[in-house]
């Protein structure tokens, strides 16, 4: 039997594999480090200390010269040199918040022959439903501090203890798992967040499709709903009579939402960001609706540019109160639409905190 580590970076095997590492296994151990084109084979009877050298070794250089691998020419090697002889491989989660190694993951897994078994790594976003926890004895906590200590300095910046954990977590999962999980983190990923299946999503939709109709008659005018994503909320005031304008720049999301309301009522898609809508592209309506949008560093001077005398505007609550309105507006009402909670996702592997969403009318003065 033969582990396999394949990973990014040489210190990705100390924070998240050791235990894998561990000789006490018996198994023959490959690394391949993908960004320093390198492919290591380490036999059973090879010390941990052994072990460690060849990556202390590669973080002591600069790199400079290595041709990195990608993740086609490391599935071919891996099969070249396990040959006939079972394999596991490990390597990063779907869904590791350090997208590069999310991608990674992902992709490994759909070309290799070979088993996989994901490590959780990074899990300050959620919490895990593990196939698979080792817990280190304290031989392998001091070699892991050691080497954390003695060869990556860039995880004693900052708070990374969490990225140097006493519990490796694993897990085994399929295709289409494997690429939900990978939505949930990546900022290119083309698959919603579970959000037709999700309670929370639903209830906060229908909180904000009913406070909107509180305050607007759907005989006012058109309604602009900005980054309409793949079209939940804009169906819901569809069915309240209202005449949407939707926009959503993002193309994958942009077709989905032209086919989610193709034919349901008084409805113009439109692909324009935020920004053109003050510049270029701009939409006149009885109302803006900016909701759950404005996490990206949006000018909120811009919001002068709509021409609108009301702006709906959502997010979650912490955020929300950084934001600074520009002084040509008042806040009409302040209300919230869903509180937080926990939430199962990706079919319970998964599960994490949604924040709530408040909601937020600003008026022209």
């Amino acid at each position: 039997m033969i582990d396999v580590v394949a990973v990014l970076r040489p210190e990705d095997v100390v924070t998240d594999f050791l235990s894998v590492l561990d000789p006490r296994q018996g198994r023959e151990v490959h690394l391949v480090i993908a960004d320093r084109g390198a492919y290591l084979k380490l036999p059973a009877a090879v010390p941990l200390a052994g072990r460690l050298a060849p990556l202390a070794e590669l973080l002591a250089t600069t790199g400079a010269g290595d041709k990195p691998w990608p993740t086609g020419a490391v599935a071919d090697a891996i099969a070249l040199e396990t040959g006939d002889v079972a394999a596991t491989v490990w390597t990063h989660s779907p869904a590791d918040p350090r997208e590069r190694r999310g991608r990674w993951g992902l992709d490994l897994a759909g070309l290799v022959r070979a088993p996989v078994k994901h490590a959780v790594g990074d899990t300050r976003s959620f919490e895990w439903i593990t196939d698979l926890d080792e817990r280190h004895d304290q031989p392998l906590i001091d070699a892991k501090l050691d080497f954390v200590n003695s060869h990556s300095p860039e995880l004693l910046e900052n708070d990374n203890s969490q990225r140097v954990s006493s519990v490796e977590r694993f897990f085994v999962s399929d295709p289409e798992e494997r690429a939900r999980l990978f939505a949930l983190t990546a900022s290119d990923a083309e698959e919603p967040w579970d959000s037709i299946t999700s309670q929370y999503e639903n209830e906060r939709l229908d909180a904000t499709a009913a406070w909107v109709r509180s305050h607007l008659d759907p005989a006012a005018g058109r309604v602009i709903e900005v980054g309409a994503y793949e079209g939940a909320l804009t169906s819901r005031l569809l069915q309240d009579g209202y005449s949407v304008d939707a926009t959503e720049p993002n193309p994958t999301f942009l077709s989905r939402l032209r086919e989610a309301v193709e034919g349901d009522g008084d409805i113009r898609v439109h692909p324009h960001s935020f920004e053109e809508l003050t510049t270029t592209r701009r939409l006149t309506g009885s109302a803006y609706l900016l909701i759950e949008l404005l996490y990206y560093g949006q000018d909120l001077g811009l919001l002068d540019r709509f021409p609108t005398d009301r702006v709906f505007v959502s997010m979650d609550p912490a955020e929300l109160a950084e934001r600074t309105w520009p002084p040509g507006w008042s806040v009409e009402e302040e209300l919230d639409l869903v509180m937080p909670r926990f939430e199962p996702v990706v079919g319970g592997r998964v599960y994490l905190r949604k924040p709530g969403s408040r909601g937020l009318l600003l008026r022209r003065r």
